[in-house]
């Protein structure tokens, strides 16, 4: 069985984010705390929930699709 899964980048301000993604059902990859970004790997049908626990917390910037994400494997 393959798990559907995707890597996001999420850029924020400030520690509540990251207090926030641990506590989420998302696997935290790396954390930047110089540039302030977060690579997580969340399932792909969790995306628009995840977007929308996020945006409400003060911080939060931007959430995106990883581009070193490859698809073509399979986990």
């Amino acid at each position: 069985m393959y798990a559907n899964r995707m890597a996001y980048v999420v850029f924020y301000q400030g520690k509540r984010v990251l207090e926030k993604l641990k506590t989420m059902s998302v696997d935290i990859a790396y954390i930047s705390n110089k540039q302030n970004y977060a690579v997580v790997y969340a399932d792909i049908d969790q995306e628009q929930i995840l977007k929308k626990q996020l945006k409400d917390i003060k911080g939060f910037k931007h959430i995106g699709p990883s581009q070193m994400y490859d698809p073509n494997l399979n986990f």
